[in-house]
């Protein structure tokens, strides 16, 4: 008898990590790159493609929701060029709302308001439009690439 747990084979140890396979798998799959693209670009869109139906209306319904919102509320909406490193960390979160950043124009003609708390809570409901989106596109990525289901 041998009761030293040192001398068992662990059955992880046995088994090749699944790490492995999954590296393997992103390399094979030549449509999830265009797949979280257009999902960054049109908010569920990937997932559409993925035929994720579900997960595609709740992520647009999430950005579309969040950044219309932010609109309404005369959030402020960060240009492309700023010395500000704010700024630009601001810019990347609305970019990420992917077309809706492109119909920031026309719902912000008259402006930002931040001199009241509305416009202020305004921008953050666009930026975190903007993070829920690029979080979608990881997540549609993600699953075209095998890693996640």
């Amino acid at each position: 008898m041998n009761d030293n747990p040192g001398n068992e084979v662990i059955a992880s140890e046995a088994q090749p990590s699944p790490t492995v396979a999954t590296h393997a798998a992103v390399r094979a799959n030549p449509l999830a790159m265009p797949m979280a693209i257009a999902a960054w670009m049109v908010p569920g869109l990937g997932h559409l493609m993925l035929r994720r139906r579900g997960r595609a209306i709740t992520f647009f319904a999430a950005v579309a929701g969040l950044a219309v919102t932010g609109y309404v509320m005369r959030g402020n909406v960060f240009p492309l060029r700023s010395n500000d490193p704010f700024g630009t960390l601001g810019f990347l979160a609305d970019a990420g709302s992917g077309v809706f950043y492109l119909f920031s124009r026309v719902f912000e003609a008259a402006g930002p308001d931040v001199s009241r708390a509305a416009g202020d809570y305004g921008t953050r409901f666009i930026a975190a439009a903007g993070v829920v989106n690029i979080l979608s596109a990881i997540d549609a990525y993600e699953i075209a690439s095998g890693r996640r289901s």
